[in-house]
């Protein structure tokens, strides 16, 4: 279950990450990704949660790139990766599109994203 904080609050009156989580945990829902924009990503399954810290990049055109996280997001859970590496890459697919100005141009290689992972949590 993938969506930003405001769209959680509609949704079921809540704001606070760890409480979204367990309100949906359990409930046939294995993941809750709840996106904080500038404060990073908050990820969590039933066995751990974590905010993974946001890519720092000078943004220039913000469409796509919820189509890049989305996407990331999907290769890791088809290549069950653990929910740290699904994050960061995910992250990292939204921060290289946010940061070029035509979306339809700017979705990045897989490679592309690695390097920036590498760069960041390296």
């Amino acid at each position: 279950l993938v969506g930003n904080r405001k769209e959680f609050e509609v949704a079921t009156g809540l704001t606070d990450p760890d409480q979204i989580s367990k309100n949906f945990l359990g409930k046939q829902v294995s993941l809750v990704i709840v996106k904080l924009g500038e404060n990073g990503v908050y990820i969590a399954n039933k066995e751990n949660n974590l905010i993974v810290k946001p890519i720092k990049v000078d943004v220039r055109c913000g469409l796509g790139a919820g189509d890049a996280f989305g996407g990331m997001l999907v290769h890791g859970l088809v290549r069950s990766w653990d929910i740290e590496k699904i994050g960061n890459y995910a992250n990292a697919s939204g921060a290289i599109v946010a940061s070029r100005l035509l979306c339809s141009d700017a979705m990045p290689s897989f490679n592309e994203v690695q390097d920036l992972v590498s760069g960041v949590l390296n």
